[in-house]
């Protein structure tokens, strides 16, 4: 049975709020963060030397493997163990605080997805319409930023909407670092009344709203860059 008497303190819902703040902060800045890594890291597989292309490759490979919490348990508990790194910019920027080493976490890990997701949106332009920015004088960098990135982007803007959700809901993990987000608060006053039950069918609630809002307007923008008489243009 739900717990009434936890919805009705005002602690509840300003936890709520506090922590939802949080996981939009979380999201925002490690999906903005991760996308131009990953841009970094798509333009180095497609463009780079062997060595360079190899980097990227083991990058990917690594980070698209390890799984999201190993990954924050052996940055929050395990690197501060390493006495080197100690009184560093890293240790400063990055260990010091929860909330900083989860957007660290979330940003190297979102990194390697979107890196994969932009350079197959990159491929998917057709060679032709480089040539004929090249045959009409365009420099191959004018001709990147006004012609193939623009068009990599509606491709892949669909699975872009999709990594924004995915990492919505993954954000929920760093309360296991004392994250106070969307999880993280309201599911500590569970714990005073002695009722988990309550705050996390109000959390999964508000993740579902969440969830659908991000989807909505991931299809409403889609619509608006679609091409005229595309598929995505009809489907919207």
């Amino acid at each position: 049975m739900l717990n009434f008497a936890i919805l009705e303190t005002s602690y509840f819902w300003w936890s709520v709020l506090n922590g939802l703040g949080v996981t939009l902060a979380l999201t925002a800045i490690s999906m903005v963060l991760g996308f131009v890594i990953g841009g970094v890291l798509a333009s180095m597989h497609i463009y780079g030397s062997p060595a360079v292309r190899f980097a990227a490759k083991a990058y990917i490979f690594v980070f698209r493997g390890v799984p999201l919490l190993i990954l924050l348990f052996l940055v929050y508990y395990g690197l501060p163990r390493v006495t080197w790194l100690r009184g560093s910019l890293f240790w400063d920027l990055v260990l010091t605080s929860p909330i900083r080493t989860a957007v660290f976490v979330l940003t190297i890990n979102n990194a390697a997805y979107l890196g994969e997701m932009i350079r197959g949106g990159l491929r998917m332009v057709p060679a032709g319409l480089l040539e004929a920015a090249a045959a009409v004088g365009m420099t191959r960098t004018r001709a990147f930023f006004r012609i193939h990135a623009p068009l990599a982007l509606r491709s892949v803007l669909g699975n872009l909407g999709s990594e924004t959700i995915a990492v919505v809901k993954a954000s929920a993990i760093t309360s296991v670092i004392t994250v106070r987000d969307l999880m993280g608060g309201p599911t500590v006053l569970g714990k005073v009344y002695l009722d988990p039950l309550t705050p996390l069918l109000v959390v999964g609630i508000i993740y579902i709203v969440l969830v659908q809002v991000i989807d909505v307007g991931t299809k409403l923008v889609r619509g608006h860059l679609a091409l005229p008489g595309s598929m995505q243009a009809h489907h919207v």
